[in-house]
């Protein structure tokens, strides 16, 4: 019987640790960050890109705008996209330059700026194929 107990009490310590593992991950950020807008954009030519994007704002109101005009947003991102170059944009300067014109698109669109509308945007995924 005492075997079946001690059993009975690692089970449970094991079964304990794994309920809270989730939680001590978001603690840590880890499962718990904004969802990423996911694009696959026609660069012509049989070029795609796909890339995830993640946009930090200055402010909860910024983020609140984010979420209501997402639609519009990424219709303006998707429309900027149309025209680049993809050689362009598989270097460091090209990133960058479309870092700072994905900012400009989304602040234009919630009538703001980076000060108090998007302050950042970040790639979490950039694939050129």
């Amino acid at each position: 019987m005492t075997r079946i107990a001690s059993f009975l009490r690692q089970t449970l310590i094991v079964l304990a640790a794994c309920v809270c593992l989730p939680a001590l991950a978001s603690d840590q950020g880890g499962a718990s960050g904004p969802e990423p807008l996911v694009f696959t954009v026609n660069l012509g030519n049989n070029t795609y890109l796909h890339f995830g994007l993640i946009l930090e704002t200055a402010t909860p109101e910024a983020g609140h705008e984010i979420v209501v005009f997402r639609p519009k947003i990424q219709h303006e991102i998707i429309l900027l996209l149309s025209g680049k170059d993809p050689g362009h944009l598989r270097t460091l300067p090209g990133k960058k330059e479309l870092v700072e014109e994905i900012i400009d698109a989304a602040n234009h669109v919630i009538h703001s700026n980076e000060k108090n509308g998007v302050k950042e945007a970040l790639f979490t995924k950039f694939i050129i194929q």
